[in-house]
């Protein structure tokens, strides 16, 4: 091999190995540092995905050509063994395989405590049990410019409760109502489109007044987020009869989110003022007024009734202690900053959820629905029907546990949405 020709081939290696080592540092630094500082989170914050398989291909490739390269002085040396290049003699030492080595047990890692690859092989088990009673609920930020034909979308998902956040058509309530009988509840609160099918007993929403950051948004032409975006939280108060919390002898509590989209917002700051908001909320509660015997015995069909009171009325301070805590938090599954918001409560993937999955953005390029966002290089190499972040989330609180647990592209905004099943521990 010509002295000119194994020069380019040995910086090429090099400079492979060094794009592998630093992609791969890259993602430790934020598997150790997490989105604990703001600074971290933006690392934290690259899909495992990219990194392993895209440091993966780097280091395996490196590594092929030193083998090439070893090969081919092994075929011109020739000769007795104790001739033969170094790398086959001492192979554990050498860098390139132990970056490989690297590579394999930070994939590895990644597959089974990031992604459940396990799950998808059947190798656990969600508890669920057959003929249990459970509670189904679907959430989904529909986001961007809808067109029409996204409630037929949602026809197919059978869920006890349904909401959708961020339709901004007051129009589609009526539409909406279509997705069950009479007797379910429909009615547009906020940002938060719900229907359900349970017997809801009480609401309240809160705007959440987080901190506005620097408004960047990497979709749009301009970079800036046009308008404000304070974070949005909403509970509902179900009876516990005909869910998953049947014979508990206590309600069924679920709460509501969209957090702010802004990356420049430190999610470590997002997450305590918005538990500060809720636990503070002193709003007004929207109550269903109990039917009076008189009158139900006579329009067993009458509408509900509703009443909004203080929350001070109702002895309530900040929202209710919640069951489930689901909808858009902006912020990556496995981030530290949501345990300032949901505690102790687990996540309902990490119970039920398999293989890799994600919720945005739902179609790549962005240009399709926010404007020219992101350049064509971009547009071309990623995928137009993959997401790459879980930001929408469900967390499950200690009486429940996830049975199921999925993302679904309904072909219509900016997200997939997340559909998730309960049970009683």
């Amino acid at each position: 091999m010509p002295r000119a020709a194994a020069l380019i081939f040995r910086v090429v290696s090099a400079g492979l190995f060094t794009l592998a080592a630093v992609t791969l540092t890259l993602w430790l630094v934020g598997r150790i540092f997490n989105d604990s500082f703001r600074w971290s989170q933006f690392i934290f914050w690259i899909p495992s995905i990219f990194t392993i398989v895209f440091s993966g291909m780097a280091a395996v490739l490196a590594l092929s050509i030193q083998l090439f390269i070893k090969g081919f002085e092994q075929i011109r040396t020739g000769g007795p063994r104790e001739l033969r290049p170094v790398f086959y003699k001492r192979y554990v030492r050498n860098p390139y395989v132990l970056l490989c080595v690297v590579w394999i047990a930070f994939g590895f890692w990644s597959a089974i405590f990031e992604h459940r690859l396990h799950a998808s092989w059947g190798l656990a088990d969600t508890g669920r049990v057959r003929n249990a009673k459970s509670t189904t609920v679907t959430f989904w930020n529909i986001g961007g410019r809808v067109r029409e034909g996204w409630i037929e979308a949602l026809r197919p998902i059978e869920s006890d409760l349904i909401v959708v956040s961020n339709q901004p058509n007051w129009d589609v309530v009526n539409d909406f109502k279509t997705l069950g009988d009479a007797k379910s509840t429909t009615f547009l609160a906020g940002v938060f489109l719900v229907h359900t099918r349970l017997t809801l007993r009480e609401w309240g929403f809160a705007t959440l007044g987080i901190q506005a950051g620097l408004g960047f948004d990497p979709r749009r032409s301009t970079g800036r987020y046009e308008g404000t975006d304070p974070g949005y939280a909403m509970y509902l108060v179900f009876d516990a009869a005909g869910t998953a919390k049947e014979g508990l002898s206590t309600e069924f509590v679920v709460w509501l989110m969209d957090l702010p989209s802004d990356p420049t917002l430190s999610r470590q700051n997002v997450t305590k003022q918005a538990l500060a908001a809720i636990d503070a909320w002193k709003g007004v509660a929207t109550v269903r007024v109990p039917p009076d015997p008189a009158t139900s015995a006579a329009k067993p069909d009458a509408p509900i009734q509703w009443e909004n009171v203080p929350a001070e009325q109702l002895g309530r301070k900040g929202f209710p202690v919640p069951d489930l805590v689901i909808g858009d938090f902006n912020i990556p599954r496995g981030s530290r900053s949501l345990r300032n918001l949901v505690g102790d409560m687990e996540n309902a993937y990490d119970q039920a959820g398999d293989g890799y999955t994600a919720s945005y953005p739902r179609k790549v390029p962005f240009a399709q629905l926010d404007g020219p966002g992101l350049i064509g290089i971009v547009r071309w190499m990623i995928p137009s029907d993959v997401p790459f972040f879980h930001i929408d989330q469900a967390f499950v609180g200690p009486s429940l546990h996830a049975t199921r647990y999925r993302t679904t592209n309904l072909g219509h905004g900016t997200h997939w949405a997340q559909v998730v099943e309960l049970q009683a521990r």
